[in-house]
């Protein structure tokens, strides 16, 4: 009898240290899916910035050939995503914010929940991609162009953007470069903040130029700090949005107007 009770309860033992192993055996498998899916993201992603950066020095000799303009045409823009698009048709542009790691291409799908979870390529990513708002046009009709991507904690995608909870980062680093399909463009920060997801900062549609400008004085008004840039109803913005976890749905929004 005695050796029965001892043979189950080593039995028992034995049942809850192979669950034991197998627990930490899935643990290792998740955590090492994971560092292997964002090793392969920002090899990717580099990847990509090269290619990127190839085509625009493969038009430079063609630009320069040309008459001197302020903007790229429209032709040689797309010149520069030409394999970009042939790997995503969904590319829409390209963003890039000086000495920082956000230097991405910026896709649009049909909604906005497809590419927080996929890469350019389509494949399932932690990372997902740098994307804009399925409900902008693309092009300079939309009043608040607004741009989304992860606040990643090994520093990619748009976890750069959190520098600009320091006012002194901002001075060195205020103007955002956005080169879409049709032209090469830059915007100036005029408004930093953080938010929760009740706050409706991310609006597209304005009924008239006062909804407009009230938008916008509420958008300044929100700011960490007062950057000193002006700005009115007849200025176009680009949003750009990522989470932070000061509080539960915390979103860090940075807003800037079109300069050129």
């Amino acid at each position: 009898m005695k050796y029965k009770i001892e043979q189950k309860k080593y039995l028992h033992v034995k049942i809850q240290l192979l669950f034991l192993l197998a627990v930490i055996a899935c643990c290792i498998y998740q955590i090492g899916s994971y560092v292997l899916n964002l090793y392969y993201n920002n090899k990717l992603n580099s990847q990509l910035q090269e290619l990127y950066v190839v085509n625009r020095r493969k038009m430079e000799p063609v630009k320069n050939n040309k008459s001197s303009e302020n903007n790229e045409s429209k032709e040689e823009n797309i010149s520069y995503f030409e394999e970009l698009l042939a790997i995503n048709s969904d590319v829409i542009a390209w963003i890039k914010i000086s000495d920082t790691t956000i230097d991405y291409p910026v896709v649009k799908g049909q909604d906005n929940e497809y590419y927080l979870n996929h890469n350019i390529k389509k494949e399932s990513s932690v990372s997902g991609s740098i994307f804009m708002d399925y409900r902008n046009e693309g092009n300079n009709q939309d009043l608040n162009k607004i741009i989304y991507g992860h606040n990643m904690k090994d520093g990619s995608m748009f976890k750069a953007l959190t520098n600009y909870k320091k006012k002194e980062f901002l001075i060195a680093h205020p103007i955002i470069e956005l080169n879409t399909l049709n032209e090469s463009t830059q915007w100036e920060i005029f408004s930093v903040y953080i938010t929760d997801t009740n706050f409706n900062y991310i609006k597209t549609n304005f009924d008239n130029k006062e909804e407009y400008s009230s938008f916008l004085k509420e958008l300044k008004n929100k700011s960490l700090y007062d950057t000193g840039v002006n700005i009115t109803s007849d200025d176009i913005i680009l949003t750009l949005s990522t989470c932070t976890y000061e509080f539960s749905n915390a979103r860090f929004a940075i807003h800037a107007k079109l300069v050129k």
